[in-house]
């Protein structure tokens, strides 16, 4: 598995994790779930932030990747972005 391919994979591992956190959230959940789900979804996040940054500096990503990563939008932001890089390569 290349580079490319495992920051796409956590990238849309921690969408679902911050899908999930939304869905507890917004329905007025369990709060200790909630709160397990925040915590987990903020340090995936930071670490999300950081592959993709290596990358950049390897060269593997652009940097506006990393913008869209560390923007209000994180891992929707970064899934985006992932997944337009790879439909272009496949052209």
């Amino acid at each position: 598995m290349s580079y490319f391919q495992a920051v796409r994979a956590y990238s849309l591992l921690e969408l679902g994790i911050f899908l999930v956190l939304v869905v507890f959230a917004i329905g007025g959940f369990d709060d200790s779930v909630t709160t397990v789900l925040g915590w987990t979804h903020g340090i995936g996040w930071i670490l999300l932030c950081g592959a993709v940054a290596i990358g950049c500096r390897g060269r593997v990503f652009p940097w506006t990747l990393l913008a869209a990563t560390v923007s209000p939008l994180g891992p929707v932001g970064s899934t985006i972005g992932l997944e337009y890089l790879a439909r272009r390569a496949r052209r």
